[in-house]
């Protein structure tokens, strides 16, 4: 199984992760004022590595060890682990939108993106009980909607940034090197999801959807991990630089 982990690189996302739920840790530590975006944000990144670590070794041990001991779960619907992924789905859009809703001043268009991750995790339940998708293959209903819904969020912080005189000190927001995270990883890796199916049928394509993802998973949580460094570092120095 290790030759199998390491031959596929597996464990790249994994570090990756971790390293920017880590500088996440840092960043709540040194942050005197701590916003309930940031904290839900930090306790997200934890989250999504322990979930990821679970996904990833429960797909190993039914591939290598047939679901030894936990024999109940073979023949299953829950023998696939897509249904991990696709609940995971609806909650990364959610938390991430979340997230962006929070940086807002505009009550009005802050509860609008309430309403609107209200509507998709709704639909997006629904849509798994209509079609197949949920124990069988990736939900590209789910990751389209939940990547529109992300772009949207960030769009309307990038307006309200423009349009207030935030834009003046924007290099000290979190949120921006998040956005920029989050963008370039969903405009890349969103139209793939759209062929899921070929990734059953093609190897060469399947190669190119997984490496696909493992190089935007890399970027984005890089960062995630580069944005924590440099608002810890900033706050670390105003700390050390208090008039007396």
């Amino acid at each position: 199984m290790w030759d199998y982990i390491i031959e596929h690189s597996l464990y790249l996302t994994y570090i990756f992760e971790l390293l920017a739920a880590t500088a996440g840790v840092f960043y709540l530590v040194k942050r005197k004022k701590l916003e309930f975006a940031e904290k839900l944000l930090v306790a997200y990144l934890i989250f999504i590595f322990v979930f990821d670590l679970f996904g990833i070794s429960f797909y190993l041990y039914g591939g290598f060890y047939d679901f030894k001991h936990v024999e109940f779960v073979k023949g299953t619907v829950f023998e696939n682990n897509s249904w991990l992924y696709n609940s995971l789905a609806i909650i990364t859009s959610s938390i991430y939108t979340l997230y962006f809703a929070l940086q807002l001043r505009s009550a009005r268009i802050k509860r609008s993106l309430f309403y609107l991750i209200g509507l998709f995790v709704v639909t997006g339940i629904m849509s798994f009980f209509i079609s197949d998708n949920f124990f069988e293959t990736t939900s590209s209903y789910v990751y389209i909607f939940g990547a529109l819904m992300i772009s949207l969020s960030i769009g309307v912080y990038y307006i309200e940034l423009i349009k207030t005189d935030r834009i003046l000190e924007f290099k000290k927001e979190l949120a921006i090197f998040i956005s920029i995270g989050l963008l370039v990883y969903k405009l890349s890796i969103t139209p793939l999801f759209i062929f899921t199916k070929y990734t059953q049928v093609s190897d060469e394509f399947f190669l190119i959807f997984t490496w696909s993802i493992k190089i935007a998973n890399i970027f984005m949580y890089s960062i995630f991990t580069y944005g924590f460094i440099r608002s810890t570092y900033r706050v670390s120095t105003k700390s050390y630089n208090l008039p007396t």
